[in-house]
C-alpha cells in the first residue's frame, strides 16, 4: 500500500527542528538559526554545506511567498527530505508580493537526486500556503508539537499525491513496455523509493 511504503521514511519535520524566536535582527541570522536546525540529528552534510546551499539559492530570487511565510530551499545529497520551521514575533520585510513582513520560515532540504520530482510536490505545498495560511492559533500557541503535527500532514498529503502519480506513471510504463510480473513488481518499487 501507498501509505505503508511512506511510513516507513522518517517524517520531514520534529518539534526539535521547531524555533520560536521574539525577533531576529537579518536574513543572515534567519539562515544561521534555520541552519542549526536542519542539521540536528543528521551526519549526511556539514553546517557549512546546509548554510552555503540555502544562502546560494536565495541568491536566486527572494523565497517569501506572501502570508508571512518563507520557503527557503536547498539541495543536498541527503537520503531523506528535511524541514525546519523557525517562526519570528517581529517579521523581516524581504520583498514578499503581498508587501508583509515575513515571521514564518519553512526550510527544506531536498535530496539532489529526487529534485524534479519534489519540486513538483513542493509547488503544491507552497500554493497551499499562499491560499491558506497557517492558523494563528499554531503561532501563537508557541507548541511545537502542534505545528510539527500540522505541517507533518500537509507534507504526508503531498507525499501521497506524489507517489500516487509516480505508481501511476510506472504502471503505464509497464504496459507499454508489455514487461513481464517479475519485472512490474521491480519497477513499482524501484519508484517509490525515496533516498
Amino acid at each position: 500500500m501507498i501509505t505503508a511504503s511512506i511510513n516507513k521514511y522518517p517524517p520531514p519535520l520534529d518539534s526539535e527542528r521547531i524555533k520560536f524566536m521574539k525577533k531576529i535582527e537579518s536574513k543572515k541570522c534567519v539562515f544561521d538559526a534555520l541552519t542549526e536546525l536542519l542539521i540536528k540529528g543528521q551526519k549526511e552534510v556539514t553546517k557549512h554545506e546546509v548554510f552555503d546551499a540555502l544562502i546560494e539559492r536565495e541568491k536566486l530570487g527572494n523565497t517569501s511567498i506572501g502570508n508571512g511565510i518563507a520557503v527557503p530551499k536547498a539541495h543536498l545529497p541527503i537520503t531523506n527530505l528535511r524541514a525546519a520551521i523557525l517562526v519570528v514575533n517581529k517579521g523581516l520585510h524581504l520583498g514578499a508580493a503581498d508587501k508583509q513582513a515575513t515571521t514564518i520560515f519553512l526550510a527544506l532540504l531536498i535530496p539532489d537526486n529526487q529534485r524534479d520530482k519534489y519540486n513538483m510536490m513542493l509547488s503544491t505545498l507552497n500554493q497551499n500556503l499562499i491560499l491558506n495560511g497557517i492558523p494563528e492559533n499554531l503561532i501563537t500557541s508557541k507548541n511545537s508539537d502542534l505545528l510539527a503535527k500540522y505541517f507533518e500532514n500537509l507534507l504526508y498529503d503531498d507525499l501521497q499525491e506524489f507517489m500516487s502519480e509516480t505508481t501511476t506513471e510506472a504502471s503505464k510504463k509497464i504496459k507499454i513496455n508489455g514487461s513481464s510480473n517479475h519485472d512490474s513488481n521491480k519497477s513499482l518499487t524501484q519508484d517509490r523509493e525515496y533516498k
